[in-house]
């Protein structure tokens, strides 16, 4: 009778708690008995739930004042609007005579003289190559050390450079915080798309990999704003970029949880655990107690023999042999890897390359600057909010070769040769340039979010982050070129065909793209044997033996 009494009482405690959750994707009568993929464990969290939302709202905030350093790069290092000598001022600088005042904004090359001989664009290639080595350097360290602490990291030295950088009065050490901060922000972006898709399941993935882009090109349409406050570059980068970045560092601080994905890929089950408790907490579902399918090695060892049980325990123990010994190496001696990474850093070297390329040629389209910029921003802007429903309806490689086709057929405009007497007033030329730069800007928009959403699903989890860094640091050397190659043309034939490069670039990435295997829709793998397990024809575990049959028999011992 007080025994019936007490599981009355205890079935009414548990309706009256089970109140506040919400009802997860499933349900198990025993969650310590029971093993999940990370897959389901995703599911049981909540995809795309409050916590995820938390995260995103985060990384967006981070992205929009990381943008705003290097989308108004070409505010901080404008040229000044006149040259005086003498009392006569003109709109071009003679860099053989003596100049004695400048007039226009209050920027890095007028307060240096920059503004000759290619040294504007020197300071912008040392931020971009800072950026190639953090894109190589902090996958190695995030692979060690986890994603939450280096992306922390690699945040904290940037906006540190950047707001060390505006109290700044020496151009030698101007270069080397520019270097720093491309160093720890490329460090940043880069653990960030790995970050993205190990913290959730595949709609998490495609929303905050395109919200990303969208508020990264929001940037250039709010940036204007500011400079027209703040009217000095050395306000705009700390007030406007520096501050606020170490400002949510400590956000960050707080709020991001290790990537559940890489703590299964070290073995830490219990921290994962602890992971996902937290996040099925804050997404009010019921406390996560699951045990993880890559477990079942230490219960094999407690079991009675069985040769399904034994064959999980060998592939298990391989898994773990693979994840010590993973490197950058792997990416060389896998054939197959091998020839998915030749492909996928060309194609990141023409997404940096087109992109900074067209950024940094909104000088030579016949209207203002700051007019393009914002033309060139409402695009991308557009263009990113419809990337989500290419990602959610359409193949991964379908939709970068569409991208890649508008960019060949828009990079044809380009050709056209702009007379000189354009220069004074628009003309047709002029538009149709205009117009290349916008359809190009509208498929590099789609296409970098497509890329990053691809190369996140393509690798494993045991070298994502590797992948990533090789192809943002091929990625970075793009950007790196990008100013450089746009200064030389402009100064030797006075327009910006770094457009009409695009073309040619674009249709080698599109050959390539026919040898890379669709990801859409895939299960994404977290160890280099997953895949081939996956494809055995024999099963891991018996159909007819149940996991509470194997906890029955621990008991009975």
């Amino acid at each position: 009778m007080i025994n019936s009494i007490k599981n009355q009482f205890k079935q009414q405690l548990e309706l009256l708690q089970n109140k506040k959750y919400k009802k997860p994707a499933f349900e198990a009568y025993n969650m310590k008995r029971a093993f999940v993929t990370l897959d389901q464990a995703f599911e049981y969290v909540g995809d795309n739930s409050k916590y995820q939302q938390r995260i995103t709202l985060l990384l967006c905030i981070q992205f929009l004042f990381y943008s705003f350093f290097v989308m108004g790069m070409p505010y901080l290092l404008q040229n000044p609007s006149k040259y005086c000598t003498d009392e006569i001022c003109i709109e071009y600088p003679n860099c053989n005579n003596r100049i004695d005042s400048l007039i226009g904004f209050d920027s890095i090359a007028k307060e240096f003289g920059l503004f000759c001989n290619g040294r504007k664009a020197f300071i912008a290639a040392l931020f971009f190559v800072g950026q190639m080595f953090g894109g190589f350097t902090f996958p190695i360290l995030a692979n060690i050390f986890g994603r939450r602490k280096i992306l922390l990291f690699g945040m904290s030295i940037g906006s540190v450079s950047i707001f060390v950088g505006a109290l700044c009065n020496n151009l030698l050490y101007l270069y080397a915080l520019f270097f720093i901060a491309g160093f720890g922000l490329s460090g940043y972006e880069t653990v960030v798309y790995v970050y993205i898709n190990e913290i959730s399941a595949l709609r998490f993935r495609s929303i905050a990999s395109s919200l990303l882009i969208v508020i990264w090109s929001s940037s250039m349409l709010i940036y204007p704003f500011i400079v027209d406050i703040l009217q000095s570059w050395r306000l705009l980068m700390m007030w406007s970029i520096g501050v606020p970045l170490l400002v949510t560092v400590i956000l960050d601080y707080f709020y991001f949880v290790e990537s559940p994905r890489w703590l299964i890929s070290k073995q830490q089950y219990d921290e994962c655990r602890k992971v996902f408790r937290f996040m099925s907490i804050f997404n009010k579902r019921r406390p996560f107690e699951f045990n993880f399918i890559e477990e079942l090695d230490k219960f094999n060892n407690r079991c009675v023999k069985l040769a399904t049980v034994k064959r999980v325990e060998t592939q298990i123990n391989l898994n773990q042999h693979t994840n010590q010994s993973a490197g950058y190496w792997e990416l060389l001696k896998r054939s197959k890897l091998l020839i998915q990474t030749s492909i996928l850093v060309q194609m990141w070297f023409l997404r940096y390359f087109t992109y900074y390329g067209l950024q940094f040629s909104v000088s030579t389209f016949g209207i203002s600057m700051t007019t393009t910029l914002r033309m060139l921003a409402l695009v991308e802007l557009m263009t990113g909010m419809s990337s989500l429903y290419f990602k959610l309806k359409y193949p991964r490689i379908i939709s970068l070769q569409f991208c890649l086709l508008t960019m060949i057929l828009s990079a044809t405009l380009a050709y056209i040769d702009i007379p000189l007497e354009c220069q004074s007033s628009l003309c047709w030329q002029q538009i149709l340039h205009l117009l290349s730069a916008i359809l190009i800007k509208a498929s590099i928009t789609i296409y970098n979010s497509m890329l990053n959403t691809y190369t996140g699903e393509a690798y494993v989890t045991t070298v994502r982050s590797y992948g990533y860094g090789v192809c943002m640091t091929f990625g970075q050397l793009g950007s790196t070129f990008a100013p450089l190659y746009v200064s030389y043309v402009q100064e030797i034939y006075q327009q910006a065909s770094a457009i009409t490069i695009v073309g040619l670039m674009a249709i080698l990435a599109l050959g390539l793209t026919w040898f890379l295997q669709e990801t859409y829709k895939k299960d994404m793998y977290d160890n280099l044997t997953d895949e081939v397990m996956a494809n055995q024809t024999l099963p891991l575990i018996n159909h007819d033996m149940q996991f509470e049959e194997i906890e029955l028999q621990q008991l009975s011992r």
